[in-house]
């Protein structure tokens, strides 16, 4: 019996490397910002609030990826 080929698996894998390149920039613009922030001398306050932030959304994030 003759195996088809597909390729499910190569554009599976691409969509896995595009998403986690654009996760990484997404994460790595948001520290730069917080970064710049600080350098700023912004208020604690405000950079805690900003580091907060930035942790509930990916804790959302989670959240509603399995939903």
């Amino acid at each position: 019996m003759k195996k088809e080929t597909t390729n499910e698996g190569l554009f599976s894998a691409a969509d896995k490397f595009v998403n986690a390149f654009f996760k990484g920039l997404e994460k790595n613009t948001a520290n730069q910002i917080i970064k710049k922030a600080e350098k700023a001398k912004l208020p604690p306050e405000a950079l805690k609030l900003m580091k907060a932030i930035e942790t509930d959304r990916e804790e959302l994030k989670k959240i509603l990826k399995d939903f």
